[in-house]
């Protein structure tokens, strides 16, 4: 029995015929990559205000979602649970207008309010809740503008996480980033003439629990052993085990995340391209993790989860490296992946590479994971390319490997599987065998399960292995453009804003003259455009274009051959007009 969730509908991009491709890994340097962020005033803290709500334990509030995670995990389902969303005993609508600065109260909705000397405006609140672990909260009818700048820290003051509602908005919701419970205060600065009509909700708050080895939460922030029989710490093996096992440990990624107000984890691994004049933060886990950009939205990646000592404890999740919210690329399920871009990198990381080679029988294989959400664990595995496989899990689109090794267990779903140098081949899927609804980790009997690389690259190899610079005058097709119409010559792109969240389109071709666009979702279609060859009607290239959205929208079309651009613009509240320009480019000669 194959052990992984159901498949979801799956966005399966047209794959591009790519020949074989090495990608050697590579270790960043240990230096920032960009300034540190500003810090909060913390308002919740220096105005001593009541907590804008106070929730019970969740034992004694929400036993039956407790058990709800017990029994998931304990039934082995992935992808592994380990937290839920509970709403606050009453709304909160905190809306922002000129008149309220003019009159400048020290309290708005619940919270604290400050019209600082340098600009703007700043609010902060704090949410409560009995022996919780770490805290998210949920912002509903978000509306605020470019330049808004978001905090949220603990009630100790000690862990404190500055973010921008573009990357972590999908639609007009937010997931804010966690800190430690069981105090999450929450702070927001506007920036200045940009106030009248902004605002947002907190509805929710969201507790994230450790968990016992047989997947139940613990409350409060009691730290389990790794108490499984084959887990072997990852901490307890550097370069003599495996020549790149310093750079491993810096690409590997603990990934927490939220669906329908329920909270999961996994693993991942940070990806390296073939592009030196860049550095981008791709990130690979496994589709039956999270395949929605709601998902990757809400996603926190956290590095260097590791013991600081071999079989000591876990750090702190407030000292660890870490990201907030991902922009979906891609995701499938004929060989269960999910790839990502992350808003950034921190410094000192490893990028793995990256192989889409067939594999002979017996290679070794590599892993680092974080079973049922702890510290990072490895396990080694052998490949086998004969034998029985399971339903819906076929060779050549996954691979077979047996332990030799350590173990697996849920939480390591995304995991990637490496080569001795260092490469990527896959990412796991879960356990086929015998035991597999059991203790599938540590049974050889079992089969651990990968995602093949060699089958996944076709749909990512346009960011990991991107074409050549053009010749000047050509178009050449990324995932933010088209190149459309005689030949390819026109280059079109488009960007979006909402008010809150801005962004470049990302850009699907149809046919030689027509092609999409999206901007929160790849299953979502916000644009079609088309640019069409009339020459031999009226001495005109047509470009037309229709919309299925109502926000801001900047399209430009641009003649690669002759430098000629045409702009076209959706004004933010109205439905996209459509376009008909049947004098658009008169570049026939």
């Amino acid at each position: 029995m194959l052990r992984r969730s159901a498949c979801a509908l799956a966005l399966w991009l047209a794959p591009l015929s790519v020949l074989a491709v090495e990608i050697n890994p590579v270790q960043l340097p240990n230096t920032p990559t960009k300034a540190a962020a500003p810090k909060a005033l913390r308002l919740a803290e220096t105005r001593d205000l009541p907590p804008l709500a106070e929730l019970k334990t969740a034992a004694a509030g929400a036993g039956d979602q407790l058990d709800a995670i017990a029994a998931w995990n304990r039934s082995g389902n992935v992808p592994l649970k380990n937290g839920f969303s509970r709403p606050l005993p009453a709304l909160k609508a905190v809306w922002f207008t000129a008149d309220l600065l003019k009159r400048q109260p020290d309290r708005l909705a619940g919270g604290a309010l400050l019209v600082p000397p340098s600009g703007g405006v700043v609010w902060g609140t704090e949410v409560r809740v009995a022996d919780a672990h770490r805290l998210r909260l949920h912002l509903a009818n978000v509306h605020l503008p470019a330049g808004t700048q978001m905090w949220v820290y603990d009630g100790d003051g000690k862990e404190e996480v500055a973010f921008e509602p573009g990357t972590v908005t999908f639609g007009d919701e937010i997931w804010t980033p966690s800190v430690a419970g069981p105090a999450i205060r929450f702070e927001i600065r506007l920036p200045e003439g940009a106030v009248e009509g902004q605002g947002f909700t907190i509805d929710k708050v969201l507790e994230l629990f450790q968990l016992n080895a047989d997947g139940s939460p613990v409350l409060g922030a009691y730290r389990p052993k790794e108490d499984f029989s084959c887990a072997r710490d990852a901490s307890c093996y550097d370069n003599t085990a495996l020549s790149v096992m310093d750079l491993f440990k810096h690409a590997d990624a603990y990934l927490e995340f939220v669906e329908s107000g329920v909270a999961y984890s996994c693993s991942g691994s940070l990806l390296n391209d073939t592009d030196d004049s860049t550095t981008i933060p791709y990130l690979l886990t496994a589709h039956h993790c999270f395949s929605s950009q709601a998902a990757a939205s809400s996603l926190e990646a956290f590095f260097d989860y590791i013991s600081t000592s071999c079989n000591g404890i876990a750090p702190p999740f407030g000292n660890l490296p870490r990201t907030d919210g991902a922009t979906l690329l891609a995701t499938g399920a004929a060989t269960d992946f999910t790839f990502v871009r992350l808003p950034s990198l921190p410094p000192g990381r490893g990028l793995l590479g990256v192989t889409n080679a067939a594999l002979a029988n017996g290679t070794t294989l590599y892993r680092l994971s974080h079973p049922l959400g702890i510290s990072m664990g490895y396990s080694v595995t052998t490949l086998t390319t004969s034998g029985p496989t399971c339903s819906g899990a076929s060779r050549p689109n996954f691979l077979y490997s047996v332990r030799s090794f350590g173990g697996i267990f849920e939480g390591s779903s995304g995991s990637p599987d490496v080569r001795s140098d260092g490469k990527v081949v896959g990412q796991l899927t879960g356990s086929c065998g015998p035991t597999a609804q059991g203790d599938e980790g540590c049974d050889a009997a079992n089969s651990m399960v990968d995602g093949a690389m060699s089958g996944t690259f076709a749909s990512i190899a346009q960011w990991l292995a991107p074409p050549a610079a053009p010749e000047p005058g050509t178009c050449v097709p990324g995932n933010t453009n088209l190149c459309l119409g005689a030949g390819g010559r026109f280059k079109v792109e488009a960007t979006f804003d909402t008010g809150s969240q801005q962004g470049q389109a990302q850009a699907v071709k149809l046919t030689d003259e027509t092609g999409y666009l999206w901007f929160f979702s790849a299953t979502n279609v916000e644009m079609v455009v088309k640019v069409l060859d009339a020459c031999s009607y009226n001495q005109r290239f047509w470009v037309f274009a229709g919309g299925l959205t109502n926000v801001r929208v900047t399209l430009t079309v641009t003649d690669t051959a002759k430098g000629t651009v045409k702009t076209y613009s959706n004004p933010q509240g109205t439905a996209f007009q459509p376009i008909q320009d049947t004098g658009a480019f008169a570049t026939c000669n």
